[in-house]
């Protein structure tokens, strides 16, 4: 079996999905199945998937396309040229170039694919340029999804969503998976980050990790904040992540407005040793989304044992309240305060939901598993190819 993983963009600053493909390609490696990445290049790539083939194809006409569409001559040809020498293809987002052009080319070569859209298909996704969204589903994405073999969902209600849209009823659920062994020696991180920030003397870290962005909440989280400052003084909040420069200025404004400067670390985007070093410091993991198709960074904290406080908007919500491995909010400042006053004050209950965190993801985050059912996915689809 020959898989070819079509991505627009492994960079960092991407975010999950980068790490998401990364990681799902190094197991199938590590199970004996030959996966390749075909990308459009930007900045800084992700390293995680260092034995895994990946082909990066420079963009063009950034100057006038937006630069997430990653229009590629070099991707194009390539793909035209190697695309007959895979079983599979499995693409990755829609909307863009390299999306669109693969499914075109596994179309006219008549090659199995399957599209996993990482939240494209949302309703609050798709109100964001609403009228191009349109056109361009009206001009390629209505037949690529029409001609999918599956389209794949991370969660149940990720797939509910879509499925109003009446697009394709071939649909697969599958989380995205973590590889669980980066997080097996985090013990030997301990106090490296509060090292490094001498100003938190002791206080205890609500982590912030994700990208820097409108749809994250912060909005309503800094008020939060400002509501929790009242009633504790024994903790520092931790903003770890990148964004557009412009939003990340008006959150450095809004926590000194709040008066939150001297309890607040900005520490830019973390990779590596640095990111595992704060989530192994870190209390408490909050993310208050307005939108959050599974949240990567939700996994993460809950693999590293802390407990979280997540909006009701992010799509695992409904598993971290089965499994009460944190607290679920509305998009309410008052509540966010009070579920992490609640924590703050509960040192067993920061434990206990920690632990169930830990063993929320073991049993349906570990990228062992959730590689098991893409492969029998990706071997019933090139089966019916075949027939």
């Amino acid at each position: 079996m020959k898989i070819l993983h079509v991505i627009p963009s492994l960079s960092v600053s991407s975010g999950g999905p980068a790490q998401i493909v990364t990681q799902l390609c190094q197991e199938l490696k590590n199970q004996g199945i030959e996966a390749v990445i075909a990308a459009a290049k930007m900045e800084k790539m992700q390293g995680e998937s260092n034995t895994v083939p990946v082909y990066y194809f420079t963009r063009q006409f950034n100057s006038f396309l937006p630069l997430q569409f990653a229009f590629s001559y070099g991707l194009k040809n390539w793909l035209k040229q190697h695309i007959r020498e895979f079983d599979l293809l499995h693409i990755h987002y829609l909307f863009t170039y390299p999306s669109t052009i693969a499914c075109h080319y596994a179309n006219k070569y008549k090659i199995p694919y399957l599209i996993t859209p990482f939240g494209m298909l949302n309703h609050a996704c798709l109100r964001k340029s609403a009228f191009r969204k349109r056109l361009y589903t009206l001009f390629f994405e209505k037949r690529n999804l029409k001609n999918a073999g599956l389209i794949h969902f991370a969660s149940e209600e990720e797939m509910v969503s879509a499925r109003s849209l009446k697009l394709n009823n071939r649909y697969i659920t599958v989380p995205y998976g973590l590889d669980l062994e980066r997080f097996r020696n985090l013990g030997s991180l301990k106090g490296v980050f509060r090292k490094n920030y001498p100003q938190i003397n002791g206080r205890k870290i609500i982590l912030f990790l994700s990208r820097i962005d409108p749809k994250k909440g912060l909005d309503i989280l800094i008020p939060a904040l400002r509501i929790l400052s009242e009633r504790h003084n024994d903790f520092v909040f931790v903003l770890a992540g990148s964004g557009i420069k412009d939003y990340e200025r008006w959150a450095e404004y809004a926590l000194a407005r709040a008066g939150l400067t001297e309890s607040t670390i900005l520490t830019g985007l973390l990779e590596g040793r640095m990111k595992f070093a704060v989530l192994a410091d870190a209390d408490i993991f909050v993310l208050s989304s307005y939108d959050e198709n599974f949240g990567i960074a939700v996994a993460e904290a809950m693999a590293a044992g802390l407990p979280v406080v997540i909006s009701n908007r992010v799509n695992i919500y409904k598993l971290i309240e089965d499994y009460q491995a944190g607290i679920v909010t509305g998009l309410n400042s008052q509540d966010i305060a009070l579920a992490l006053d609640r924590l703050l004050s509960d040192e067993c209950l920061r434990e206990k939901m920690g632990a169930n965190g830990k063993r929320l993801v073991e049993e349906n985050f570990d990228v062992k598993k959730t590689t098991n059912q893409m492969v029998r996915a990706y071997s019933r689809l090139i089966s019916r190819s075949k027939s």
